[in-house]
């Protein structure tokens, strides 16, 4: 199975012994996720092939990240795609804060019951390649040797097989035939006479075409059966013979003057030039050319007694005088138009160019203008008339008229202009063409006179003589040619086109232009006729060349090839094309299905441009990594058999460069004798068979025919060969043909230039046999003793195959007695065989290597071949390597596999004493286990980018190796069940020592790969969640939790961890080890996601007995420090404690039974500090219950305390101040925790200034004291818990005693935050409002919104717009009015949200700076030293918390809203779509991170902090949680799609 790209051409080679399927993947939340369907031609349904036939097969979810549609692939040929799609018009209100007062719309509330609009794709390809097959064996593309031939020079059809018999033993295994259908007048094979008809002169009696076609395909037939060679044969459809008899009943199946008037002006042209011709004499001209002066006077000639009576400007301009007749008739005439007060209006405003170019138009039309007749460009009478009744300053006819003239004057001022230009552009080209033509000595008229035989320049039009009595213009029609440069994809012919009046067509005077349109209907005739060609040709021969294909119609030659293919399906299809541009190129291999685009060796002007040839047209560099690295096991869903899922490898496809056809010389091409030297041949077409892709040759060339035959005038035939083996190169080539078969499968190629000398290396990937060609080029001026560093071939040995070398006999001429023979004959040469090459083994420092030495007299026209092996190399090295890991990984606990996937460089120093590996070039890995390694070869594997810094330092040492498994080695110590993977290791790195340094990294590739699979696997497998395993997103979030979760000695839970307990780092690599490693808040915020939802009860369980036994003065720590000095300086850690716990209470198989669990105390009386090794400490416990009642019976009761050893010590950044905690409830009026002060910062925004330069030393940037929105929600969801606990006898404890002494219930705290909540947080829309909430409209900033604080010491902070709403909406709905909710998700969405993460401050607060640079050194206090932290960077982790609210309330809303089944739906589904889409930039970092997570935070619109942690333990937790929760909405929108009836 393939996953498909949606933006890529995609070639699908031929695997006849293997299934294949395609899958495509969309990305959910992607734009195209909503009702995705794709849309493809290719019959679905198993029927009949119909180009545009699209059959719909829908999307369905894959996971939670992706959907997919797959099909499995049967049928060869060209496919088209696209994919349909609903969308949400995304209207600019929708992320603005769009949300005034309460009668203004809610775009997110609308947005969720917006109608879909409909969307499509572009239109994308794929393409399968035919299945081939010779002798019962598959014939794969890169194995195909084609030699093309000429019929008419084979002779007569029932003598062709001797020939066929010599091209077979030559080892070509398909033929190219040229065309053999009745020629035309010219006798070029590619002038058509019939092309329904095979040429008589094939057969030596008169035959019937029946007759004909039956004998063609026997010979065929003997071709493939006895000689084992395919038949391709060229395909000529734009274009027939002059004199094709159906011509004269068809005129119009080419461009005449009739169906193409525009062409008239170009024919009047030509005419006048063949008159010109005729009468040269006459005219006081001589009729020889001899130089360039005299081509001067002669197109001084064309310009006097052509150009100038032709008068052709009457094409262009508009005729004044008829025109101010016209316009005065309607000027007269009784119902006068009027101009529309629109155009009034625009007259009046226009001045100058603008005005004139506006009369332009509303007088002649926007109509394009043809150059069909003389005066052809009018205006509209009527028009201009009422136009020149608003302009008139006198109202008069003859003022009006005289106006008129002056713009008709200056309108057809341009148009002379651009007749002026055309003529000179045409006399250019004419002149041009004379001067190759009679100049040239090359060219067939040189040294002739200028008459009607060779006319100054070849004509474009050809005049038929038709059977009936037709117009003139029916009669003449367009010659065919090319156009040097123009554009392919326009029809020079056509209306739009000035080609032929611009003489730019290079014309073939002995073909007409064959007229198609665009579809059958629009000339039936001609295009059934060609039809009939078509499937004649396709049901007797294997294969099409397209002739001129890149001028051919790109319509027709999509009808007649789908034409062809349904009579031969695995029809190859070759074609040259000569765009010049890869990007036009792919145009037509895509719509055509182009199995092989033919390139060209004989292009080549040196040996160096030669092996750039040999490199660009196929293989992959020797030593490339194993693209089966990116197969993942999966399976396939086969709608047909019932969707029974089979079993297979999903591998991604990439795009490619079109597949090559590589000759050695085409028979257009001239000679290696003419364009280099006779002794080139050799070393040219070896070097074309060793290219990994198909190679063709024409006949004659092993022959070393002395020039290029002329197809048209060349009547002399191929000789009959006794052995073709003893002609020319015949030895060689049977050889190297040979070769070029057995090789097709050797994928991997390295071409090396040197001097004179190629040398091209091919490889098997698997087996690694290679043959090694070493060629020296005869191009004009080799030396006979160019400089060739002899080849080192490390790690393999090498056996001598073949040597020869070919030299020219004396003269290197034919014979001249053979001249004459009406044989085709060769130069005369000697192919001489060379001893073989000197082959020895040496050794250096980087091993053993075997040397070739070039033998005696390996001069230019030489070649050599030897047959590689890489010595003690075992040849299933590849199995041996995906061998056993899955079983070395089976006994690994979570522990271990943090230790063999990830550890930053502090754990690794932490533990072992070692760091990250540091690769030159590269810098240090950012971990020292697996993924550090999966970072860049993730990059590596799938670009084939074998000069990355890391593939050079593999090749130049062991020392990575040595590193993977020696570090596995020393954690042993701490999980002995590493060893097993240590060893596995070190025998694999044993065998891949042995091997080449050039292989060694594609096989560390293929280890780490094989290794890293297998260890997520194992550690997927070990983390049970309900989400973990959906999806590739939850599996790399629910990879993070063993990223975080580790061993490291100075940071475990408790003072004395045992070897291997882990503990959570808060995120990596800044808090990774001692007393920043384990941050309360941040465990508990991360705690739900990472160990929770992925099934880690115990290692979350631990985490809340260890926090919970150090609680001190009500508090949990922020800062754990193993539980050695704890630090109690966070408000909010103690609330995230609490909600983990009750989440875990409510997720966990132990359930409500861990408040019961005793937890021995580390500060027994809950208040004074002892040392940890004391025997004081841990010498009393508390069930998790009396920890929870403790900590709301402090808070009641207020806390007050001064940190221990507060001081420098403790914070050398905090003034005296800040170490002083109090935190207290209002009991009296809101029920709310409030605490802190200016000069502590006790939530999760705790930046605490430290520039004294910016004099903000000691000053929080974010104190946030008073009640924040978030602890009030976190305090409201523990209240609620508590009291429906105590309603069930769970909970022992049923409230609190407050500072007053007075009793209160869990129930009616609950209930007095419930009460208090809206009025003292909720910002009203409407001033107005504001009486009846506690508002202080002078510092209100943005309405609309929850306050962030209430009762802070600086009102102002109370109003600033921030994303911890969310938080207390996700953890307490219940206080927020929902209508309220759902207007301040809108302005977090428009506001707050980021790409990744959210905006820690509203932008238009004064405050905001969302940059975050921890070096900065300025004297700016809003930015110095980072202060800045949390006022305005886009933090991740509040992002999960805000999808989380968001699919609370707008589920709630579409839920309590009164509709229909479908409506609901729609609803429902939108909602799920865009909680996605708000994730799809997360999936996408997570994929590309190198840390493999998500970060702390971003800088600006997601741009990268520096000194943001890479991967932090609450970005990546928060969503899993989220994801979790939103699991439910799938399942619910699933089933509801699954009743939903398709479109």
């Amino acid at each position: 199975m393939t996953a498909m790209p949606l933006n890529l051409f995609i070639r699908i080679p031929s695997a006849p012994n293997q299934s294949c399927a395609i899958r495509f993947r969309i990305l959910i939340g992607s734009t195209a996720s909503i009702d995705a369907t794709l849309h493809t031609n290719y019959p679905l349904d198993g029927s009949d092939y119909q180009r545009t036939k699209f059959h719909a097969k829908r999307f369905n979810f894959n996971n939670q990240t992706e959907q997919i549609c797959e099909f499995r692939i049967e049928q060869p040929g060209p496919y088209q795609y696209y994919l349909s799609y609903k969308s949400i018009d995304d209207d600019d209100d929708d992320k603005c804060d769009a949300i005034a007062s309460a009668n203004d719309r809610n775009p997110t509330v609308e947005r969720i019951y917006r109608a879909f609009k409909s969307k499509r794709t572009p239109t994308a390809y794929f393409l399968v390649d035919p299945h081939l097959e010779l002798g019962g064996q598959p014939l794969p593309l890169d194995g195909i040797a084609l030699q093309s031939v000429s019929p008419k020079w084979l002779g007569l059809l029932k003598d062709w097989s001797p020939q066929l018999a010599a091209s077979s033993k030559l080892g070509y295994n398909m033929v190219h035939f040229i065309p053999m259908q009745q020629r035309g007048g010219s006798d070029s094979p590619y002038s058509l006479y019939n092309q329904l008809e095979l040429s008589d002169d094939l057969f030596d009696t008169p035959l019937k075409r029946s007759e004909k076609e039956v004998r063609l395909r026997e010979t065929l037939l003997e071709m493939n059966h006895r000689h084992k060679m395919l038949g391709v044969t060229d395909m000529v459809w734009n274009h027939t013979a002059y004199n094709s008899d159906w011509l004269r009943d068809h005129p119009e199946a080419g461009f005449n003057l009739e169906n193409s008037p525009h062409l008239r002006s170009a024919y009047e042209l030509d005419a006048a030039l063949t008159q010109f011709s005729r009468y040269l004499s006459d005219l006081g001209l001589d009729r020889m050319v001899h130089s360039v002066a005299d081509v001067d006077r002669l197109m001084d000639g064309v310009a006097t007694h052509v150009f100038k009576p032709l008068r052709l400007w009457q094409f262009y301009v508009i005729d004044v005088e008829a025109a101010l007749t016209s316009v005065g008739d309607a000027w007269d005439a009784t119902a006068t138009e009027q101009l529309e007060v629109e155009d009034c209006d625009t007259l009046v405003k226009l001045s100058g160019d603008a005005r004139t170019e506006w009369q332009r138009t509303y007088m002649l039309g926007d109509r394009a203008h043809a150059m069909g007749t003389r005066f052809g460009r009018t205006i509209d009478a009527g028009r201009t008339a009422a136009m020149l009744r608003a302009l008139s300053s006198d109202g008069t006819k003859d003022g009006a008229l005289a106006q008129l003239r002056a713009l008709l004057d200056l309108l057809n001022l341009a148009y002379y202009r651009e007749y002026d230009a055309d003529v000179a552009t045409a006399q250019k080209n004419i002149g041009e063409r004379v001067k190759y033509e009679r100049l040239d000595n090359g060219s067939w008229k040189f040294g002739k006179p200028i008459d009607d035989d060779y006319k100054i320049v070849d004509p474009l039009f050809t005049t038929v003589d038709t059977r009936e009595d037709v117009n003139d213009d029916r009669r003449h029609l367009a010659n065919n040619g090319w156009i040097w440069g123009g554009n392919p994809l326009d029809n020079f012919a056509g209306a739009q086109s000035k080609a032929y009046l611009l003489r730019e067509v290079i014309v073939w005077g002995d073909c007409v232009k064959l007229n198609y349109g665009t579809q059958p209907a629009d000339n039936p005739w001609l295009w059934e006729h060609m039809r009939q060609y078509t499937l004649g040709m396709a049901r007797a021969f294997h294969g099409f060349r397209i002739d001129n294909c890149h001028s051919t119609p790109i319509e027709l030659a999509e009808y007649l090839l789908d034409e062809a293919r349904r009579t031969n399906p695995n029809l190859y299809v070759i074609a040259e094309l000569f765009t010049g541009s890869e990007s036009t190129d792919r145009v037509f291999v895509q719509r055509l299905g182009i199995n092989s685009l033919i390139r060209e060796a004989m292009q080549a002007w040196d040996a160096h441009e030669m092996s750039r040839l040999a490199h660009r047209h196929g293989g992959r560099p020797i030593g490339s990594l194993a693209l089966d690295c990116l197969g993942e096991p999966g399976f396939f869903t086969d709608d047909a058999h019932g969707g029974t899922r089979i079993n297979g490898i999903v591998a991604p496809l990439s795009g490619s460069l079109p597949h090559a056809m590589f000759f050695d010389c085409t028979h257009d091409n001239e000679t290696p004798a003419q364009k280099r030297t006779m002794e080139d041949a050799l070393p040219n077409t070896a070097i074309v068979a060793m290219t990994a892709c198909a190679s063709g040759s024409t006949r004659g060339y092993d022959e070393l025919y002395p020039r290029l035959l002329n197809v048209v005038h060349e009547h002399r035939q191929y000789a009959a060969l006794d052995d073709p083996l003893k002609v020319g190169l015949g030895a060689a080539k049977a050889k190297i043909n040979r070769l070029h078969r057995e090789i097709a499968a050797f994928q991997e190629v390295h071409v090396h230039h040197e001097s004179d000398y190629v040398t091209v290396h091919r490889v098997h990937p698997v087996t690694r046999e290679g043959v090694l060609m070493v060629a020296h080029c005869a191009f004009h001026g080799a030396s006979e003793t160019a400089s060739f560093e002899n080849p080192r071939l490390y790690g393999t040995s090498a056996t001598a195959e073949f040597a020869y070398r070919l030299r020219s006999a004396e003269g290197a001429k034919p014979d001249s007695s053979s001249e004459d023979d009406g044989i085709l004959h060769g130069l005369p040469s000697t192919l001489e065989e060379l001893d073989a090459p000197g082959i020895s083994k040496h050794a250096d420092s980087r091993g053993m290597y075997t040397e070739l030495q070039l033998p005696p007299n390996f001069g230019p026209g030489s070649v050599l071949v030897v047959r590689t092996r890489l010595v003690d190399f075992k040849p299933n090295l590849d199995w041996k390597i995906r061998t056993c890991a899955d079983e070395v990984v089976a006994k690994l606990s979570l522990g271990a596999l943090n230790a063999a996937l990830f550890r930053c460089d502090a754990e690794e120093r932490d533990v072992i004493g070692d760091g990250v590996y540091n690769v030159p070039g590269l810098g240090s890995l950012s971990y020292c286990g697996i993924q550090g390694w999966i970072t860049h070869l993730e990059h590596i594997i799938p670009n084939n980018d074998l000069g990355h810094p890391l593939c050079g330092h593999l090749r130049q040492g062991n020392w990575a190796l040595d590193f993977v498994s020696k570090r596995l080695h020393k954690y042993a110590r701490v999980y002995p069940q590493l060893d097993d993977l240590a060893e596995w290791f070190d025998e694999r790195w044993a065998l891949v020592k042995r091997v080449p340094n050039f292989m060694v990294p594609r096989y560390f590739a293929l280890t780490m790969h094989t290794a890293y699979r297998a260890l997520v696997r194992r550690a997927l497998s070990l983390m049970p969640g309900d989400i973990v395993g959906r999806s590739r997103f939850t599996n790399q979030l629910a990879l993070t939790s063993v990223q975080m979760m580790g061993y490291v000695n100075s940071a475990g839970l408790r003072p004395t961890s045992s070897a291997g307990d882990c503990s959570m780092s808060a995120g990596l690599p800044h808090f990774s080890t001692h007393h920043m490693r384990c941050w309360g808040r941040d465990v508990f915020i991360a705690l739900e996601g990472l160990l929770l939802v992925t099934g880690r009860f115990d290692e979350a369980r631990d985490h809340i007995l260890a926090f919970g036994s150090t609680l001190k003065h009500g508090l949990i720590p922020n800062l754990l420090d193993s539980g050695r000095f704890p630090r109690y300086n966070a408000r909010d850690a103690t609330w995230f404690w609490l909600q983990a716990v009750q989440t875990y209470c409510m997720l966990s198989p132990e359930g409500l039974k861990l408040l019961d669990t005793p937890v021995e105390r580390r500060f027994p009386d809950g208040e004074a500090f002892v040392h940890w090794d004391s025997d004081v400490a841990y010498s009393k416990s508390s069930t998790v219950a009396d920890l929870i009642h403790e900590i709301m019976q402090r808070h009641a009761q207020g806390i007050s305390f001064r940190e221990w050893n507060a001081g420098s010590a403790l914070d050398s950044q905090m003034r005296d101040e800040g170490f002083n905690v109090d935190i207290s409830v209002d009991f009296a009026s809101t029920g709310f925790v409030s605490g802190g002060s200016q000069w502590n910062c006790g939530t999760w925004m705790d930046k605490m200034g430290s520039s004294d330069k910016a004099g903000i030393r000691g000053v929080p940037a974010t104190p946030r004291d008073g009640a924040d929105i978030e602890i009030v929600g976190l305090q409201k969801s523990t209240l609620r818990w508590l009291a429906e606990l105590c309603r069930q006898s769970i909970f022992a404890h049923e409230g609190v005693t407050t500072t007053s002494g007075s009793q209160i219930t869990y129930s009616q705290w609950d209930q007095l935050v419930q009460d208090s909540f809206e009025k003292h947080f909720w910002v009203p829309l409407d001033p107005s409002d504001d009486v009846e909430y506690h508002v202080d409209s002078t510092v209100v900033n943005r309405r609309g919104i929850y306050r962030d604080t209430y009762g802070s010491s600086t009102a102002w902070a109370d109003y600033q717009f921030r994303p911890n709403i969310s938080i207390a909406m996700t953890v307490a709905p219940e206080l927020f009015d929902p209508e309220h909710a759902v207007i301040c998700l809108h302005k977090i969405s428009s506001v707050l949200a980021g790409p990744l993460g959210m905006r820690t401050l509203d932008p238009r607060d004064m405050r905001y700076r969302p940059n975050y640079d921890n070096s900065n050194d300025s004297s700016d206090p809003l930015v110095a030293q980072g202060i800045n932290y949390h006022q305005g960077p886009e933090w991740l982790w509040p992002t999960a918390y805000y999808l989380r609210a968001r699919l609370l309330f707008l589920h709630k809303a579409v839920s309590q809203r009164q509709a229909a089944s479908a409506e609901l739906t729609h609803a429902l589904r939108t909602v799920y779509h865009e909680l996605h889409a708000n994730m799809v930039n997360l999936k996408h970092h997570i994929s590309s991170s190198s840390f493999a997570g998500l970060p702390e935070l971003t800088n600006r619109d997601g741009s990268y902090c520096r000194d943001s942690c890479e991967t932090q333990a609450w970005s990546s937790g928060c969503l899993l949680m989220a994801l979790h929760e939103m699991a439910k909405l799938e399942l619910i929108v699933h089933e509801a799609l699954a009743l939903q009836p398709a479109d």
